[in-house]
């Protein structure tokens, strides 16, 4: 396979269900003298070299979800270890301290809990306190599991009064012992690359969609997944789940909601005390990698969740934000400000793919797999299955498509709408779902704006403006104001009847805008006629490019066997900014033709061709062939059939523009050109290689390990034309030259 894949292979399973709801109060010990005789067990089993080998291979796989800590077996219970110390009145405390050295944290997992009416467990060390646990916490599977303390150490604590006498059960079947990750000692609380952006930096706008996200950890609690929260047609609370088929559960998987930072700063870890137990397994299927959980209990009103809207249209959405927990870290938030393209999922078969091009801010990162995707509209629209995106790079992401989970397949058990849409309501589209309902009165949000790509081929916008109602009372009239470049507003009233967390899209009048670099700002006022009580979400902007003299190039792409793998994008030479990037191809035998319109202007360009199995498309798997021409000349502009590596870089002038020469000069020189196929390539630094491509894609002179500054080429009986020279110079990227023959 092209591809290393991590297969999870499980069946429907119902697991029991208990929570780890906790119910407050203090350990005994903290207000009573207490014997300082407490029985310890100590942990020798923390050699995880070998784990952290491992992870060096697979945290490149967001497939595989992160791993965190070791499980270690162990046997420790009520009856075979801790200390026993009877009461005055009768009844009993029960202590036990658990030691890991080295750990950055400690997580148990329990094979048999029960606690009589009355008892209480906690758990403790010297910064948190767990509990109380009690008979709420009692489920017929008789299993259970606790989440991380920081630390190398923590102290269990069980009260078990004198009428409930030798009726408690708690039973420890493994520790987990930290080494990495959540509370990572020697990288502060976490481990994400530096590039990833704290959710709450963005709560104005998206605190709603924040407050769904959750971290699974599976495993026994020793490696994270993110998931989210989502709203089903009834809008009655019921705890769904939608997370990766690759993160599979278990019946002690712990479910942690608010893992954020207080602050935007970073330097602020999170709580992980806020948490659920055990879910039932719903449905799954494994081409969109999704599955459905509910949980074993409804979170209670003080975690503040949020239950996510979704959309299972199948239009690519104009913009995606992921929410989620990169390797292990606090919750963060990723932007893609263009358009998501249909794809597979590397090579496999099937357009059941969301694919995000390249992050614009933020990234992803093992333990983001399963965490949702939302479109501009803050609705979901996928999951994370994989991808190559991390900080530093422009590499790509892929979510499996909502829309593909939604019905694609008639079993109940392999689709989303039978649980999400139970009354059979056929919506489309659903908006958030805020148990505890919205805080403010009026509170009107100008979420969205739309129609304005950061490069308009022509000289006109029409922005479509998105709001949505996050006050407790129906919206009903606003004004939207707006302007380019700071000028006078123009103003936009808008009536309509929206309640909580209702979306509505509004078309403001086509303006016509001269050519250059702009921005376009809007912002909403006068809700039903009153001060909005949070000016905090009340104004958006955009900057674009005009271009009100486009002058167009044609791509004409041929893929091979693997055209799934295959993208492209092309940036300015001046600006760098990417003024146009790839759709989606598919992978079929033989491969396929695409003819694509480019829209570009008086400048130089790059285009660069990315495979993302390292490969290329020439010539394993066929014969891939990039072909790229000015509309008004017939020039052609590049030509590749040798594509074999992970990226290859072309540059290109349109119009007036000599930029290539101009860009060149200071490296290397071609001459005389035009030429009569006799031609000399001088450079600064050691030619390595050159080759010479006919029109039709041909290489028709190659010649490599030059290894000198000067170099000459004689096309012995060559025709007239057009042709280009591809040159490898030492420590430089590719260089490409048009020459003419004649």
């Amino acid at each position: 396979m092209k591809h290393f894949l991590y297969l999870i292979a499980f069946t429907f399973i119902s697991i029991s269900s208990f929570s780890q709801i906790s119910h407050g109060g203090m350990p005994y010990s903290f207000q009573n003298n207490l014997s300082n005789n407490i029985s310890i067990y100590t942990n020798t089993e923390t050699d995880v070299s070998e784990l952290i080998a491992e992870d060096k291979v697979t945290d490149q796989h967001k497939d595989i979800s992160y791993r965190f800590g070791k499980v270690v077996p162990v046997n420790l219970g009520l009856t075979n270890s801790g200390t026993w110390e009877v009461l005055a009145n009768g009844d009993r405390i029960w202590r036990l301290i658990i030691k890991s050295p080295g750990a950055t944290s400690i997580n148990l997992n329990y094979d048999a809990f029960y606690l009589p009416a009355n008892a209480t467990l906690f758990l403790y060390n010297g910064k948190t306190t767990l509990g109380a646990f009690t008979k709420e916490n009692n489920k017929s599977h008789e299993e259970f599991a606790t989440t991380l303390l920081q630390g190398e150490q923590i102290t269990l604590e069980y009260y078990e009064p004198l009428s409930e006498t030798g009726k408690g059960i708690i039973q420890i079947s493994s520790l987990v012992h930290g080494y990495r990750g959540l509370h990572n000692k020697q990288k502060a609380f976490g481990s994400s690359g530096s590039c990833n952006v704290n959710a709450v930096c963005d709560t104005n706008y998206w605190g709603n969609e924040i407050r769904s996200s959750v971290m699974q950890l599976r495993a026994s609690n020793s490696r994270n997944c993110s998931a989210a929260l989502i709203n089903n047609t009834l809008q009655d609370g019921t705890p769904y789940v939608l997370i990766a088929n690759h993160c599979t559960p278990s019946p002690t998987d712990i479910y942690i909601f608010n893992y954020q930072s207080s602050a935007c700063s970073n330097n602020i870890d999170g709580p992980t005390n806020q948490t659920v137990v055990g879910a039932t397994l719903i449905s799954n299927d494994s081409p969109s990698d999704f599955y459905l959980v509910k949980l074993s209990s409804i979170p209670p009103s003080n975690y503040n969740v949020f239950y996510a809207g979704w959309s299972n249209i199948n239009t690519p959405p104009l913009k995606g934000t992921g929410i989620h927990y990169p390797s292990g870290d606090i919750k963060k938030i990723s932007h893609d400000f263009d358009p998501l393209i249909e794809s597979q999922y590397y090579a496999d078969p099937g357009i059941n793919h969301w694919k995000v091009n390249d992050w614009n801010t933020g990234t992803t990162e093992p333990g983001s797999s399963g965490s949702p995707l939302f479109d501009q509209n803050h609705r979901i629209v996928g999951q994370l299955h994989g991808g190559n995106a991390a900080c530093g790079n422009d590499a790509f992401d892929y979510y499996g498509k909502f829309s593909y989970s939604w019905d694609n397949d008639t079993d109940t058990l392999k689709q989303l709408k039978y649980w999400l849409d139970p009354n059979n309501s056929g919506a489309t589209v659903l908006d958030g779902y805020d148990p505890n309902g919205a805080v403010l009165t009026t509170d009107a949000v100008l979420l969205d704006i739309e129609g304005i790509t950061n490069f308009v081929c022509g000289d006109s916008i029409k922005p479509l403006i998105t709001i949505r109602n996050n006050g407790n009372t129906p919206l009903t009239s606003l004004t939207i104001n707006y302007s380019i470049d700071g000028a006078a507003p123009s103003q936009f009233n808008w009536n309509g009847n929206l309640t909580s967390y209702q979306l509505d899209q509004i078309t403001l009048p086509t303006t016509i805008v001269a050519n250059g670099n702009h921005n376009f700002i809007t912002y909403c006022t006068n809700p039903n006629g009153n001060t909005d009580q949070n000016l905090l979400n009340d104004s958006a902007n955009v900057n674009f490019n005009i271009n009100d003299t486009p002058l167009f190039a044609t791509l004409n792409l041929t893929t091979d066997d693997y055209g799934g793998e295959t993208s492209w994008l092309i940036k300015d030479n001046n600006s760098g900014d990417t003024v146009s990037v790839s759709k989606g191809y598919t992978s079929i035998t033989g491969g396929q033709n695409f003819i694509e319109s480019l829209c570009l202007y008086d400048g130089c360009f790059t285009f660069i061709l990315n495979d993302s199995e390292n490969d290329g498309y020439c010539c394993t798997y066929g014969n891939g062939r990039a072909f790229v021409t000015d509309d008004v000349s017939g020039d052609t502009l590049l030509i590749d059939s040798t594509f074999n590596t992970t990226t290859i870089s072309y540059p290109f002038c349109m119009g007036n523009a000599t930029g290539i020469n101009e860009i060149a000069s200071n490296n290397f020189n071609v001459y005389p050109n035009p030429n009569d196929g006799n031609f000399t390539i001088s450079s600064e630094n050691k030619i390595e290689e050159i080759s010479v491509i006919n029109v039709l894609g041909k290489v028709i002179y190659h010649k490599r390990n030059i290894n000198k500054n000067k170099s000459n080429v004689n096309l012995l009986n060559v025709d007239k034309g057009i042709y280009l020279v591809n040159m490898i110079i030492e420590n430089q990227l590719p260089k490409t030259m048009k020459i003419i023959v004649r």
